[in-house]
């Protein structure tokens, strides 16, 4: 089936619920009608067992793409398509390289992540997002609503669009539900990002949709899943994208971010029980947190932070922890992240916690007396910046677990004016489009 790229492509519409205008197609892949491969799900799961899921991935965008284009569709309508976390790194197949290029120059994408490629692959996800970006496509957050897991993470994705999914909030609890649904409205509010809601299969929904807020709307009470037709009316107003945050600057050491901040100087044990205070302190009624922990060169994780592990394995998308003895998982439901002894970051403490109402930080760094220089800060930028950095650093699951090499991150802005030699032409005329099309 690979090898003949034997797949094709249905498309579910996006409607603008105002205008109820069709806004964008969402691309769905299928297998060859009459095998075993027929479902998606069968599909990806024998790619993934055979060793093949990167190739799959490619070809089923391609052949979105190319389905965009025989559709000969208006240049403001947009394309979704999702991504699997072990493509990100693999290079596009040389055969399908013609219409990915042409895709990347002409199509309106956005490409959707979700929380467990977050979980699975956090720094392949920020690559995805910045190759994204680059090309002048959008981002969106799939499948909000299962959990209150991936809530904490918005900020860092940076989406232009949310997609909260209306089937999956109805088969979670009440209390859960509410929460998903305040902090998501919250992050929307705040950061301008759209609302979308999936799962419409009712009038009701679509009411319900319309009263959180949502702008575009998506299920089957709206239009079914299906080939593309032959003609569709432009939208009057494309899917909106944000401008790009810009608080994901690379680093060495945490301690560049805390320009301005003050300073206490206290022992390891104030520090500690400081740092206890912070991650053992009751969890917000949003969103499940997210942890990454700085251990300096400890080798051993001190007991109660052993203990909230074991505790609460499922109420958190992420346990991080650096340091320069680490195994890959110090203990279950955590990764442990390898640094270099000549690392910046090994000579540092800190403990981020990532949560829609409060992001706290607590940063540490040992003096010549042996005390230590500490920082805490609830500034979302800092607590924010600082996790965009170390999720960089992770490596990808299944490889060795040593820090990844800090990666710039091309400032487009920058690049389209200072006259840089490398940016080629097409690239500054797609990034053009993207702020026309803002």
């Amino acid at each position: 089936m690979l090898d003949r790229r034997d797949v094709h492509m249905i498309f579910q519409p996006v409607f603008d619920l105002l205008s109820g205008e069709i806004v964008a197609f969402e691309a769905l892949a299928r297998g060859p009608a009459g095998t075993q491969f027929a479902s998606p799900f069968a599909m990806f799961t024998a790619a993934r067992e055979a060793g093949r899921i990167a190739e799959l991935d490619w070809v089923c965008r391609a052949a979105a793409f190319q389905a965009f284009f025989d559709a000969d569709l208006p240049t403001s309508m947009s394309l979704f398509v999702n991504i699997e976390p072990e493509a990100i790194a693999t290079q596009c197949p040389p055969d399908l390289q013609a219409v990915v290029a042409r895709a990347e120059s002409l199509l309106r994408v956005f490409v959707e992540v979700n929380d467990s490629a977050l979980a699975s692959d956090p720094a392949g996800v920020m690559v995805a997002v910045d190759r994204a970006r680059g090309m002048g496509w959008g981002i969106a957050m799939d499948d909000v609503g299962s959990s209150r897991a991936p809530v904490a993470m918005l900020p860092i994705v940076n989406a232009d669009l949310v997609k909260l999914d209306l089937r999956r909030l109805g088969e979670t609890d009440a209390t859960d539900a509410a929460a998903i649904i305040s902090s998501v409205l919250r992050h929307v509010e705040t950061s301008g990002a759209t609302l979308l809601a999936e799962g419409i299969e009712t009038e009701a929904d679509a009411a319900w949709a319309r009263a959180l807020g949502a702008t575009y709307g998506q299920g089957h009470f709206l239009g079914l899943p299906g080939p593309l037709r032959d003609h569709y009316s432009a939208p009057r107003a494309p899917v909106r994208l944000l401008v790009a945050s810009r608080h994901d600057e690379p680093f060495d050491s945490t301690f560049e971010l805390l320009s301005g901040l003050s300073f206490q100087r206290m022992t390891f044990e104030t520090f500690y029980r400081l740092v206890g205070v912070m991650a053992f302190s009751p969890r917000s009624a949003g969103s499940w947190p997210a942890y990454f922990i700085g251990l300096s060169r400890d080798g051993v994780l001190p007991p109660e932070l052993v203990q909230e592990v074991e505790r609460v394995p499922q109420s958190t998308l992420m346990w991080m922890t650096f340091g320069t003895e680490l195994s890959a998982e110090p203990v279950p439901g955590m990764r442990g992240v390898r640094l270099a002894q000549d690392d910046p970051l090994a000579d540092e403490r800190f403990f981020l916690m990532l949560s829609d109402h409060a992001p706290v930080a607590v940063f540490a760094r040992q003096c010549p007396d042996g005390l230590y220089d500490v920082v805490v800060t609830q500034n979302r930028d800092v607590v924010h910046g600082a996790a965009h950095g170390l999720i960089r650093r992770i490596p990808s699951p299944g490889a060795d677990n040593r820090a990844l090499a800090v990666q710039l991150v091309v400032d487009d802005a920058a690049s389209d004016s200072d006259g840089r030699d490398d940016v080629d032409d097409l690239a500054v005329e797609k990034r053009g489009w993207r702020r026309k099309a803002k």
